[in-house]
């Protein structure tokens, strides 16, 4: 029944528009749209916190995932508006009022993402509270239905919302407007959508005819340029008619009071000076002019320090010469597995993120190893069995992994050679139905790279 409700204002709504096109104005709009499926699961509505995968901190997000929304007006009063609507986005949709996946996913500590095409069509009533012709910002509230679909999947929202419309000038509008979806299908999640967007306006205005009677002008060349003074931007020094009647030696089109080389014809961009390396910095300013090079390093090329054909800002080792993997010296087998074997000897009290002292010299090796090769960086991996929930399991993983980085920088190693992060139980080796498999999915991973 409430299907068919929602259908029937949709249909009444398209023949309205229809009816009344011949005399409203109408508007047709591009917009940015933002839908928040992410803050009804949580409660988290706008920035939340998310390990970063590269160094391990904590960063603030945004989950909103994006979307792409047209818009067509259709004006039948003042104060009403008709808007119609349809969005496409490609996004994860929960399945239920708490999809502890779907939050994972989010999170970064799932794998697993499924994003399926979603298509949206809508149709509101929006009651101004001012006239968009008559005020530059013109508040409104809507209300309407909508019908989502996602693969096969059919859903009916009823959108409620508060949005603006902001005039710029030549019918053109900055729109921007949240909206509650409240879900009305078995299927769907209620969430909440932004937009901003903008939004073209035309109708069927009578202008008004200005006659115009021409009147013939005093005409004042005070340098005799054959350009009149009021016309001129230099009207005391002859120029040229290309540069507003001010002077141009290198006839490159650009005014010598705004020519960087007044002497030298070179393109506008580069405020008319040349670039013979064409490498987009002028040469008045280019320390190498005729190799080309970047802005950071004032028109060179970008130095390569060890001379091992990768340049310093792509080799992770530029003080050291190697040929292969970036830049850096391969790292041997046997020192990757003394590093694997005295990770596996890294235990914690039960519960808990504080290092047994047994385990501190494996540590101390791994500490050894580091110091052995300078160019050597380290990813720390904290992972548990599956007993307990798994936002407990993912902070202890993550505390875990955070107390061994922690030990390696007491014992002098650079913060900046050594990332953790911890995944929880997402990642188990073994099967966690037994307690030795639990055992060994309770573990510290050490990874060397250069």
């Amino acid at each position: 029944m409430k299907k068919r409700l929602l259908f029937s204002l949709l249909i009444t709504c398209f023949a309205s528009s229809i009816l009344s096109a011949q005399n409203l104005q109408h508007g047709i709009g591009i917009h940015f749209a933002g839908i928040d499926l992410y803050g009804k699961q949580t409660g988290n509505y706008l920035l939340n916190d998310r390990v970063s995968k590269s160094d391990g901190k904590i960063q603030k997000k945004l989950f909103w995932d994006p979307a792409i929304r047209v818009s067509y007006w259709q004006t039948v009063h003042s104060h009403i508006n008709l808007q119609f609507g349809a969005t496409v986005s490609n996004l994860q949709y929960p399945i239920s009022d708490k999809d502890s996946s779907f939050i994972r996913t989010k999170l970064g500590t799932n794998t697993v993402k499924k994003e399926l095409p979603y298509l949206g069509l809508d149709a509101k009533i929006n009651v101004s509270l001012l006239p968009k012709e008559t005020y530059i910002a013109s508040p409104y509230v809507s209300l309407g239905a909508s019908a989502t679909l996602r693969e096969t999947q059919q859903g009916i929202d009823v959108p409620v919302g508060l949005g603006c419309n902001i005039h710029l000038g030549k019918n053109i509008f900055l729109n921007v407007e949240s909206n509650y979806q409240i879900a009305l299908s078995k299927i769907d999640q209620s969430h909440i959508t932004h937009s901003i967007g903008m939004v073209y306006w035309w109708g069927n205005k009578e202008k008004t005819k200005v006659e115009v009677v021409p009147t013939k002008p005093l005409i004042r060349d005070r340098d005799n340029d054959g350009i009149a003074d009021k016309d001129d931007d230099c009207p005391t020094l002859p120029g040229r008619k290309e540069t507003k009647g001010c002077p141009d030696k290198d006839k490159d089109g650009i005014p010598d009071r705004e020519d960087q080389c007044p002497d030298i014809a070179g393109p506008k961009a580069l405020r008319g000076c040349p670039d013979t390396d064409g490498d987009g910095i002028p040469d008045n300013i280019d320390k190498c002019p005729k190799i080309a090079g970047i802005s950071k390093y004032e028109g060179c090329p970008i130095p390569d320090k060890d001379g091992d054909g990768f340049n310093d800002e792509v080799d992770k080792c530029p003080t050291v010469a190697s040929s292969i993997n970036n830049g850096c010296p391969e790292i041997k087998q046997e020192v990757i597995e003394k590093i694997s074997k005295a990770a596996k000897g890294i235990n914690f009290e039960t519960n808990s993120a504080v290092i047994n002292k047994s385990s501190y010299t494996d540590l101390n090796n791994i500490v050894s190893m580091l110091n052995s090769e300078p160019t050597y960086r380290v990813d720390i991996a904290g992972h548990t069995d599956n007993v307990g929930t798994p936002e407990n399991n993912l902070t202890l993983s993550q505390q875990r992994a955070d107390a061994c980085k922690a030990y390696l920088i007491e014992k002098g190693i650079a913060a900046s050679r050594i990332s953790s992060i911890g995944f929880g139980d997402t990642k188990p080796i073994a099967d966690n139905s037994s307690e030795e498999g639990r055992a060994q999915n309770r573990r510290t991973e050490f990874t060397l790279k250069n």
